[in-house]
């Protein structure tokens, strides 16, 4: 399979999102550095569908079919390819992976409450998050990474829409919300881009079931591989800055 990524490039950094695999993305500090690193990407998220039981095509290469100046974009944009209509397999394949990333995020924060408000000393890390500075604890980060899956399944709306920092339940209660509102959704609606307006903005959004399961799947995932991340530096040590 030669897989399909859009691009987004920042002053500082880059993205690129797989048009067909929601959730499988790659990250750097410029093009050059993400293209070097998209076919480990896709190796990685591959090996986490099967271990998962899932299927995943083989790889024959891959090509950036769009690329967006994100600095130059609205803040919330939508790729042309987030417009492109879902199939029925695509769409419940999706969902499967939004439950698997929803559990698996769920177990590696299935700690007493002495490691899930550990807040290691001397952050090794640099933390550019602009919603929230500080370093997070552990149970910081589940609370952040449920506050980011309301935020994104309340896109498919127009209007008035939840923000960021609003109060989550637990993981199993926002897991069923999501899957609930991602199926109450006619087939019609499913490449709808919708216009949410959040709380202190004026100006819309715009959001598409396509984004929606590729931020969210993906968005888990990488807090789920930092709450593991804490976990490894208690057995071997927090790094030095």
């Amino acid at each position: 399979m030669i897989f399909r990524f859009s691009l987004e490039v920042y002053p500082s950094f880059a993205l690129a999102w797989a048009v067909d695999w929601p959730g499988l993305t790659c990250g750097g500090s410029d093009r050059a550095e993400v293209e070097e690193s998209v076919s480990r990407s896709i190796s990685e998220f591959g090996a986490w569908l099967l271990e998962h039981d899932e299927q995943f095509p083989p790889f024959e290469g891959w090509a950036i079919e769009e690329i967006v100046d994100a600095a130059a974009a609205k803040d919330e944009f939508a790729f042309q390819s987030d417009r492109e209509p879902l199939t029925a397999e695509d769409f419940e394949r999706s969902l499967r992976h939004i439950a698997l990333a929803s559990r698996d995020l769920e177990r590696a924060a299935d700690l007493p409450s002495n490691l899930l408000d550990w807040l290691p000393p001397n952050m090794p890390l640099g933390h550019t998050d602009p919603w929230s500075p500080d370093p997070r604890t552990i149970r910081g980060i589940l609370v952040h990474a449920l506050q980011l899956e309301v935020y994104y399944r309340n896109g498919l709306r127009n209007g008035p829409s939840r923000g960021i920092f609003d109060k989550v339940r637990t993981p199993q209660a926002e897991r069923r919300a999501t899957l609930a509102a991602l199926r109450a959704l006619p087939e019609r609606e499913w490449a709808t881009v919708f216009h949410p307006v959040r709380p202190s903005r004026t100006t819309p959004d715009d959001w598409t079931v396509r984004k929606v399961l590729r931020r969210l799947i993906s968005h888990h995932r990488a807090h789920t591989a930092e709450i593991l991340q804490r976990r490894t530096w208690l057995l071997l040590g927090v790094p030095k800055p």
